[in-house]
């Protein structure tokens, strides 16, 4: 079993989760118009492809060694039943956070959903810390917290600029009574992002039960469990967003078969993307204390995908292109408070 045992290679590892958990959703994006629900299907495929390659490959690179299978031998059927239960959390998880995407883009929904899931566990790590600066960890909590709102009325008072701009382009008739203008869907958007933050910010919590303790399962095998259970289980989930879709008619096993193999392929990728960020992240759990950054580097790297995502959107995707002096002002304001936020936060928790 192929495990980091020096400094460098725990570094390439954790650039290459920042970058791979917080840029797999432009294969959505790159896929057009292609429904969420649909994409997910080959995305969990993806995720078990890239869980089972690794599993065999790097997991039994060395079978004089502990490998992924005698780790499944000696793990406790406990830590099997998190790792299994990480993978419906994640479906839940993920499918919320792409049915805000489908609706506010990647720059809202990625910072609104991740963002509320790092309140949340910020203030779980804060409860059970041995060590931790309340002043830094409450400041940091605040600040990420402004954040999340902020990002929220941006999406809101986009939406109603919008639309005020096309009452103006369509000149209504002067003589019937103006109504308030109002923005469709951006509720729904910030609800469906509150919700897979919720359930976001429980997954690294059930997936950590697996793996800690003495009889804790390693990485490979942690992932490959944590695949096959996201992908049998992703089509009850599937099934639901397509019957109660956010927006659009409700889809069938049809509309899945009728995309493109651009499309599907796209989905693989993003689902192999993906696994690679996870799997390098509990790779560098696992890796030596003295081959690891210092808590304030690790903390900004691995919570620092939701900041990356928003680049893609902004910059990238220019999901706000056009935007008033208004809408531009918060979204450097949410930028700021987020980068601020997490510096704080890892300062509260590597102070000793």
């Amino acid at each position: 079993m192929i495990l980091p045992t020096t400094a460098s290679t725990v570094w390439i590892l954790a650039i290459v989760s920042l970058l791979c958990l917080g840029s797999w959703a432009n294969t959505l994006k790159l896929a057009g118009k292609w429904r969420f629900e649909y994409f997910y299907y080959d995305f969990v495929f993806g995720i078990l492809l890239g869980a089972g390659a690794a599993a065999l490959l790097l997991g039994s690179a060395h079978p004089q060694e502990l490998t992924f299978q005698d780790n499944l031998l000696l793990t406790g059927y406990r830590k099997m039943a998190w790792a299994l239960g990480s993978g419906v959390v994640l479906n839940l998880g993920t499918l919320l956070l792409l049915a805000a995407m489908s609706l506010s883009g990647m720059s809202v929904a990625f910072p609104l959903t991740l963002g509320v899931a790092l309140v949340i566990g910020t203030v779980w790590d804060f409860a059970t810390a041995t060590q931790a600066s309340t002043p830094l960890a409450f400041g940091g909590v605040v600040l990420l917290l402004a954040a999340v709102i902020v990002i929220a009325l941006t999406h809101v008072w986009r939406l109603r600029d919008q639309q005020q701009a096309a009452q103006t382009a369509l000149r209504p008739d002067p003589r019937v009574k103006p109504q308030r203008a109002r923005a469709p869907g951006a509720g729904l958007a910030i609800i469906l992002a509150v919700f897979g933050g919720i359930a976001l910010s429980t997954f690294p919590r059930i997936l950590g039960e697996a793996t800690s303790g003495e009889n804790g399962m390693a990485p490979y095998a942690a992932m490959l469990l944590l695949a096959i259970s996201a992908f049998l289980t992703a089509p009850f989930f599937v099934l639901f967003f397509t019957t109660f879709p956010v927006a659009g008619a409700a889809g069938s096993l049809r509309g899945y078969l009728g995309g493109t193999k651009i499309q599907h392929l796209l989905g693989l990728l993003g689902g192999i993307l993906w696994a690679t960020g996870m799997l390098s992240s509990l790779l560098i759990a696992g890796a030596p204390r003295d081959a690891q950054p210092s808590a304030l580097i690790q903390y900004a790297l691995s919570h620092g995908t939701l900041l990356v995502a928003a680049v893609w959107g902004l910059l990238v995707w220019r999901e706000f292109r056009g935007a008033g002096d208004r809408v531009r002002m918060l979204l450097a304001g949410m930028l700021v408070l987020f980068l601020a936020g997490l510096g704080v936060v890892a300062f509260a928790f590597s102070t000793k």
